[in-house]
């Protein structure tokens, strides 16, 4: 499972790619700065309401997989591209697909 520092860091680098500062954000989501300043870095315990304005603001999405996808996904992340997860993942949508 991601850690709270793993959330942070994509938190930040989509609100840094948006060009918004903390309080913009914080603005936004309807949470107080600094309570975003301790996700981004990795500290606290956010509530799940307040991550999931967060994420909406941001437009991410917050999933719950599988382990064993999530360290799929890993080992594409790293390896450069979706290889054995996209394999997967299309045999898995090809046998739903099927009568």
């Amino acid at each position: 499972m991601a850690s709270i520092l793993d959330i942070g860091e994509q938190v930040r680098h989509a609100r840094k790619a948006r060009k918004w500062s903390a309080a913009d954000l914080a603005l936004r989501a309807g949470i107080h700065r600094n309570t975003l300043l301790a996700l981004e870095t990795g500290k606290g315990n956010i509530e799940l309401a307040k991550l999931l304005a967060i994420c909406g603001e941001l437009e991410l999405a917050l999933e719950l997989v599988p382990q064993a996808v999530a360290g799929l996904r890993r080992a594409d992340a790293e390896a450069g591209g979706a290889t054995e997860l996209a394999e997967r993942l299309h045999a898995l949508m090809r046998e739903r697909s099927r009568p």
